[in-house]
């Protein structure tokens, strides 16, 4: 697995015309944005959801920060309508 330093050095970085102008934190930004997109390619969203959770919990585990819990509305069903009143009524 490449490092985003190495990413700078990515032939996508360096034959983009924008990046040749592009201010250094500009650059390592998009560095990581192609390391992650390599690295969750050909993945289902359930499995980006995990690979995501699992960098934020190290991310907080790093810093020393609680963890926060997570909450998984799936499957609850669609919001259900309410009746329509008239104002004043």
């Amino acid at each position: 697995m490449k490092t985003a330093q190495e990413y700078l050095t990515d032939p996508r970085i360096l034959n983009d015309p924008a990046m040749s102008g592009a201010l250094e934190p500009v650059r390592e930004l998009h560095a990581i944005r192609l390391m992650i997109q390599d690295e969750t390619a050909g993945m289902t969203l359930e499995e980006k959801a995990s690979y995501h959770q699992r960098n934020a919990t190290a991310l907080f585990v790093g810093q020393g920060l609680p963890v926060p819990q997570y909450v998984n509305f799936a499957g609850q069903g669609k919001l259900k309508p309410r009746a329509v009143s008239a104002a004043g009524v």
